[in-house]
């Protein structure tokens, strides 16, 4: 349709300046009008042609160029024999995308972005076209018993080009040192300008309770999943007091507590006091506990929201 709008167009606009349609019918242009009439349809013309090309050619135009230093992290697989450790798949995912996140010589697209490509049919290239990305880091994780078996790829969505792989076989307490290596290792791949404190930030742990760590990966599962968000608000806090009874110095566990409650303050589903002080007991504790903490840092101004 574009294509013979710009073929027929300027055809019409010539016959225009030669013939007039009058009741006689058509007869040709005398020469003074004929000149106005060039003046104005030449700028009609172009104004017209300028309009078109601009709206074919539109995403070459003004799509944004793609930062070679970018990445989406697409979910991992769940290659585990039992349905219910779907769970340690999505919450390593997140995981992986906040770690990466940490480093400002990064752009890293955001999980809620990522969520839709889950089981996905579409390639490497569209997916990173339609996110404007250089880079896509994919993968999978299995768990058999107390061990587990990481798999993960950063593949230049361009050339197809495989810029790192790796397969981790560890016990599940190791799941830490997994992350932060998968971090550390596109930030190498990427050839990133990485600093000290960023550095500390990844390798940060946020518990040494590994059955602690999983209950917390479980929470961030159900609320990644957006028809549970209002659903299993309960479920999360009873998961959350479990996990401050197994640490009580998970400070992440106490930021994610408060921001439940500042979320069903926010809402509108509770307005009380009683729900506002929950919110600031919890984010008090978590302040005392890690203020650097993103996570933290993050609640604290979602309380102030």
């Amino acid at each position: 349709v574009v294509i013979l709008l710009i073929i027929g167009f300027p055809t019409l606009i010539i016959f225009s300046w030669i013939y007039d349609i009058t009741p006689e019918g058509v007869i040709k242009t005398d020469s003074k009008k004929a000149t106005s009439n060039t003046n104005y349809s030449t700028i009609i013309l172009s104004l017209v042609i300028v309009g078109v090309v601009l709206y074919y050619f539109q995403d070459r135009l003004f799509k944004p160029s793609v930062n070679p230093k970018s990445v989406a992290v697409l979910p991992f697989d769940n290659y585990s024999p039992r349905s219910e450790d779907e769970f340690l798949s999505a919450g390593f995912t997140e995981v992986i995308i906040a770690n990466l996140a940490k480093v400002k010589d990064l752009v890293v697209i955001s999980r809620t972005s990522v969520m839709r490509y889950k089981d996905t049919d579409m390639s490497w290239q569209e997916i990173a076209e339609e996110l404007n990305v250089a880079n896509i880091l994919e993968g999978s994780i299995q768990r058999k018993g107390n061990k587990i078996r990481v798999v993960g790829q950063l593949i230049e969505a361009k050339t197809n080009n495989h810029l790192w792989s790796e397969t981790y076989d560890e016990d599940i307490d190791d799941i830490f040192a997994i992350q932060t290596s998968i971090a550390k290792e596109i930030a190498a791949s990427l050839k990133l300008q990485i600093t000290e404190r960023e550095k500390s930030d990844i390798e940060d742990k946020l518990t040494d309770n590994i059955e602690a760590y999983e209950v917390y990966l479980k929470v961030l599962e159900l609320k990644s999943t957006q028809n549970l968000v209002f659903k299993k608000r309960e479920l999360r806090l009873n998961l959350l007091n479990n996990i401050i009874n197994m640490d009580p110095k998970f400070a992440e566990a106490f930021a994610l507590i408060s921001i439940e409650h500042s979320e069903m303050v926010h809402f509108g589903q509770d307005n009380s006091q009683n729900r506002k002080n929950l919110a600031m007991l919890n984010l008090d504790k978590a302040l005392k506990l890690k203020p650097e903490s993103p996570d933290v840092q993050f609640a604290n101004g979602y309380y102030y929201y």
